[in-house]
């Protein structure tokens, strides 16, 4: 496998480029319902909230990143009936610490909106996608392919 501006166009038909893992977790009890392994384009994002919505057995309230494949996957997959909100995270660089610093990212905030339904007030909690990324990142820990080289240096 190679990264996607690494390969060539021959290995690219192929099925060789970047690869991500699409995961959704619930937030009461960390488990993964579903998963998905594929490109990050807006197909990849319609098939797996496809399998996600197929495994519920009632309305739920669904948060995602800032990732605009969600917005017509969840509509097609949903309809009406999700209370749907995408939260977007503001990173910035660090300047304390030195040099190392300068390439650290920091959150500096976040932008929550709603765009289907309505948020449950019971469900505000869960409205993060923190959980997800935590549970990303052990995935790449413990599986130290899916590291990025950029990690590997620091």
């Amino acid at each position: 496998m190679a990264k996607e501006k690494n390969a060539t166009v021959e290995k690219k038909q192929e099925g060789w480029g970047d690869c991500w893992t699409w995961t959704a977790i619930d937030a009461d009890t960390k488990l993964i319902p579903c998963w998905m392994v594929g490109t990050r384009e807006a197909s990849t994002a319609c098939h797996f909230i496809h399998d996600v919505k197929d495994l519920l057995a009632a309305r739920v309230q669904l948060t995602t990143d800032g990732h605009k494949a969600y917005l017509g996957a969840v509509e097609d997959a949903f309809g009406a009936e999700v209370d749907y909100a995408m939260l977007i995270k503001i990173h910035g660089t660090s300047s304390e610490g030195g040099e190392r610093a300068l390439f650290a990212r920091t959150m500096h905030g976040s932008a929550q909106g709603c765009h289907y339904g309505q948020a449950r007030p019971e469900a505000r909690l869960h409205g993060f996608t923190s959980f997800v990324e935590r549970a990303n990142l052990t995935m790449r820990m413990g599986m130290r392919r899916f590291t990025p080289a950029n990690e590997l240096l620091q």
